[in-house]
């Protein structure tokens, strides 16, 4: 009997385990699997759009003036006279007057040289009359000349038939000789005369120049302006002596601007590899100035002829064009400019966030995200334009995920 026992506790228990753990399987509580739903990214999308596009580069720059002089007197002496608008700010119109020097010493300076050079071209006139004189006396002379020739020859014959004497024939010789020296000395009186004339007449040249500077210094003592513009820097007054090339004032013309600035070398790379080229490119300067903004156009006219070391870049000068505001401007306003930039055809300008690893947008079809290739044809600041397998009206996402991929799901808001 003990021995059934122990062999029946064993399977008792084991019993009792197997059907209390059949029992626990049976009533333990059904778990429902979880549904996982997909995550929905939401984006920001741009459409599209294909056309030409250009860089237009936005810069800062200043204004100057296309002509700016310092005005010198020419002429020294007394400032007796100063123009009406000769102070600083003052507008003067071309030729107005700024100051005139005492002209009394300069008249004085004319008169003596045309008082010689009258009595200069009188003595030409003597001279030249003194030449008539002696050719007439010369021909005569010659014609006296040519008469003892004759009778010399005749002397000559009669001799050799033995119808005058020795002595007449050497009378007549002796005639003969005293004529031909004194031709020989009307010639050479006559040269002399010549020389003497050509010597006149570099004094009358020399004269007149002396004229002529004592007319110009004349004139010069009113110093006028040479354009229309504003006045600065005044240092002359009534009744100040100045000297020949003093400082009188500045003069800053008023009829045209030019903007100035500068480009980076990739800008200025940019636009020297196109077929435009950089001069002749138009501008838009706006200055802004209180709460009045005023724009202008212009063209580039200028670089510089050398890359400065202190910025590393290229400056640039553009002429405005005059317009009715153009009195307004004054040298030195600081200005935005806006530089035409190259033409791009068939080009997409995108956001630069729009773009991933270098080469590839994300467009957005049916709520998903599609990868397109495309290459970059040029960059502006933080704008790109692009050319590849993107179209027209395609929505592509310029939000910066870091787990964006192909088929992402996203809601665009």
């Amino acid at each position: 009997m003990r021995l059934v026992l122990k062999i029946l506790s064993p399977l008792l228990i084991l019993g009792a385990g197997a059907g209390l753990a059949a029992y626990l399987i049976a009533t333990k509580p059904v778990v429902e699997p979880e549904v996982v739903e997909e995550r929905v990214w939401t984006v920001a999308a741009v459409p599209v759009e294909i056309k030409d596009q250009s860089v237009d580069l936005n810069l800062f720059g200043s204004l100057k003036a296309v002509r700016d002089v310092e005005l010198r007197s020419l002429v020294g002496g007394e400032v007796i006279e100063v123009g009406e608008n000769f102070r600083e700010g003052g507008l003067l119109e071309k030729g107005d007057l700024l100051v005139r020097v005492d002209p009394f010493e300069f008249e004085a300076s004319l008169n003596e040289n045309k008082a010689s050079l009258l009595e200069a071209r009188s003595r030409l006139n003597e001279l030249v009359a003194t030449q008539d004189s002696e050719i007439a006396a010369l021909n005569r002379e010659r014609e006296v000349l040519e008469r003892e020739v004759r009778n010399v020859e005749r002397a000559e014959s009669l001799a050799k038939r033995g119808n005058i004497s020795v002595k007449s024939l050497d009378d007549a010789r002796s005639a003969l000789s005293r004529q031909r020296q004194t031709v020989e000395l009307r010639e050479a009186q006559l040269e002399i005369l010549k020389a003497r004339i050509g010597q006149q007449r570099a004094v009358i040249d020399r004269l007149e120049v002396g004229v002529l500077r004592a007319e110009r210094n004349l004139k010069n003592t009113s110093l006028r302006a040479p354009f229309r513009g504003y006045v600065t820097d005044v240092n002359a007054e009534f009744g100040k002596n100045i000297g020949a090339s003093d400082k009188v004032a500045r003069l800053i013309d008023a009829t045209q601007m030019e903007a100035r600035f500068l480009l980076s070398d990739s800008q200025y790379g940019l636009l020297l590899g196109s077929n435009a080229g950089i001069i002749g490119r138009p501008i838009t300067v706006t200055w802004q100035s209180g709460d009045a903004e005023l724009a202008f156009s212009g063209r580039v006219a200028r670089l510089s002829p050398e890359i400065s070391s202190d910025t590393g870049g290229v400056e640039v000068f553009a002429v405005l064009e005059p317009s009715e505001y153009t009195p307004f401007l004054r040298p030195g306003a600081f200005v935005e400019v806006v530089l035409s930039g190259n033409r791009y055809p068939n080009a997409a300008r995108l956001s630069d966030s729009s773009l991933f690893n270098g080469d590839t947008v994300y467009v957005v079809e049916e709520g998903r995200l599609q990868p397109r290739k495309v290459e970059i044809v040029a960059r502006n600041g933080d704008e790109i334009l692009l050319r590849g397998d993107i179209s027209d009206g395609d929505l592509v996402v310029t939000t910066r995920l870091p787990e964006i991929g192909p088929n992402l799901k996203v809601e665009v808001r």
